[in-house]
């Protein structure tokens, strides 16, 4: 089950004007998934040394909902079965954006799908915010889509991700997808303010300091 969720922004009007600048832009989407299952339960069943160790079980974590945000049509389209969403990545015309796409979000997809549908969306082009962070940062220093967020955009996350499995199990439907839009709207956020301004930031909680990184988002959109 899907459901489109039409919402105004500022997004559109810059990527125009970028392409008003004779920089040909590919569209992209920015997605987003949460899990039905508590970590602490998988946990229990693989006999894991603590609940931190189950997200490295992505695919056996389950499917709650995802959100996708579509540059081109400037819409969130919310899903709440897996196979309609990893479709509609698939069919996707563009770039796939998201943060720990690679070794959370995309794998979440392996247990839900046909392994066939979990590949093609492995080759699908796409820019992972913080895969992309841990090539020019230090990848002991742990950072939160908070933490760019906030630092970069004054902007953050409107709820708990681990409260994502108690919300499914009350079917508290609103609150978990208001949650995950508006994890996908601050990711799009964050990727629009590099994609611009060709930096985000982060604090470092090792010197105290906010630090601005330089990113290539712009680079990776070109056709």
């Amino acid at each position: 089950m899907w459901q489109k969720v039409c919402q105004a922004s500022s997004f559109t009007p810059e990527l125009r004007q970028m392409q008003g600048e004779n920089v040909t832009m590919r569209n992209y989407c920015v997605f987003d998934t949460e899990i039905s299952k508590l970590p602490s339960e998988l946990q229990i069943e693989l006999k894991l040394s603590d609940e931190k160790a189950a997200f490295g079980f992505p695919h056996q974590l389950g499917f709650a909902c995802g959100v996708c945000y579509n540059s081109q049509t400037d819409e969130f389209t919310v899903f709440k079965d897996a196979n309609k969403m990893a479709q509609y990545l698939l069919a996707f015309d563009g770039v796939l954006i998201s943060f720990n796409g690679n070794r959370f979000d995309l794998p979440v997809f392996l247990g839900q799908c046909d392994i066939d549908i979990y590949h093609a969306l492995q080759r699908k082009a796409h820019i992972d915010i913080l895969a992309e962070f841990y090539k020019a940062v230090d990848s002991k220093f742990r950072v939160s889509l908070d933490n760019l967020t906030k630092n970069t955009c004054g902007v953050v996350k409107s709820d708990s991700g681990a409260e994502a499995p108690l919300m499914f199990r009350r079917g508290e439907w609103e609150r978990l997808i208001s949650y995950c839009k508006n994890d996908v709207a601050i990711t799009a956020m964050l990727f629009k303010y590099g994609l611009e301004k060709g930096h985000i930031m982060y604090f470092d909680n090792r010197n105290g300091q906010v630090v601005e990184m330089k990113v290539n988002y712009k680079g990776m959109l070109k056709c």
